[in-house]
């Protein structure tokens, strides 16, 4: 089912979609929202029902593409909405850094359903080594990547299309520069591409979990969320990077005293709301405990392997974080 959206509700300040009187779209430049797009409840659950947990490659390599689409619309002061004569409306920002290289924008039609989000990328990909710095397309190889839902037609996406060909500010100035080596460097779209989302692909996989992770607890795993890290036996698992350091630092082991360190650990990073996440694990971990320690809410339970818990913590912009944590019985 295709999300419905409010406008309205898009940013922190109200605003009315006025009947156009004029044959093109109108674009306008809102004011600073309190809260920036990526951060907000609606579109995040929209932008999660439109692509889900697939990953790929495109302002990131081999990231989850609602988190590059989010990125792409994080800057509180480049905010925009264009409003069409038959009532659909893009609502579109840039990423943090840069000036507007990267940028996501969310189509909406007239009723208020979400059809399709696209982002401008590079189609970057990880470098041959680890330490160097991500390899994107050169210029003017800039791509238009547009999520669509299935059996959608790529004419529906047309407001994306012409978005994506207007420019931030620095960017159309270096376009319309009477330096041709500006003009040649401008950021220009070369390919459209057009991608069916995936919403309901698994957000992680079985072999992705820390040896003595027990088969018990891969329930309390919501398939909502992907593996952010792991440990097992007292060390790191995952991210490869830190593969075999101390499971805690010192400062984690202060602030969070444990008897024992847990036998094996996952934390997942979910893009839906806290509230939903802690109803949904009052009904996964029936006869836990339920205890809020300052910011985290945490489920203590036991089980046929042993004792565990299950910590959430609410990341705000960046998601939220779930730790279950094993303790097997000695």
């Amino acid at each position: 089912m295709k999300k419905l959206i409010s406008a309205s509700l898009l940013v922190a300040c109200a605003f009315a979609a006025h009947a156009q009187d004029t044959s093109g779209p109108v674009t306008t430049e809102l004011p600073p929202p309190s809260l920036r797009l990526s951060e907000q409840t609606r579109i995040r659950s929209a932008v999660i029902g439109l692509v889900g947990y697939a990953r790929g490659s495109y302002t990131e390599p081999d990231t989850l593409i609602a988190q590059q689409l989010l990125e792409g619309m994080r800057s509180k002061f480049d905010v925009t909405r264009t409003v069409w004569p038959d009532g659909r409306q893009v609502i579109a920002s840039v990423s943090g850094g840069g000036h507007g290289e990267e940028r996501a924008a969310m189509l909406i039609d007239a009723d208020g359903r979400v059809q399709a989000m696209g982002l401008v990328n590079g189609h970057c990909r990880a470098p041959a080594k680890s330490d160097d710095a991500k390899v994107c397309n050169p210029l003017p190889q800039t791509v238009l990547s547009v999520f669509q839902h299935a059996g959608a037609s790529q004419a529906d996406a047309a407001p994306l299309v012409a978005w994506s060909k207007q420019l931030p500010s620095f960017l159309a100035a270096m376009a319309e520069s009477d330096d041709p080596a500006d003009v040649a460097a401008a950021q220009k779209i070369a390919t459209v591409e057009y991608i069916t989302g995936q919403p309901n692909v698994p957000g992680w996989r079985v072999e992705q979990l820390p040896p003595g992770f027990p088969a018990s607890l891969h329930p309390l795993l919501v398939q909502t969320g992907e593996v952010n890290s792991s440990a097992s036996a007292g060390k790191i698992v995952l991210p490869k990077g830190l593969a075999g350091q101390p499971m805690r630092t010192a400062y984690e082991r202060s602030q969070r005293p444990e008897a024992r360190l847990p036998d094996a650990e996952v934390t997942l990073r979910s893009y839906a709301p806290i509230g939903k996440l802690v109803e949904t694990y009052r009904e996964l971990a029936k006869g836990a405990t339920l205890d809020e320690e300052g910011r985290e809410v945490v489920f203590n339970g036991t089980d046929g392997a042993g004792r565990y818990s299950v910590r959430l913590r609410d990341a705000k912009e960046t998601g939220v974080f779930i730790t279950v944590a094993s303790w097997k019985r000695k």
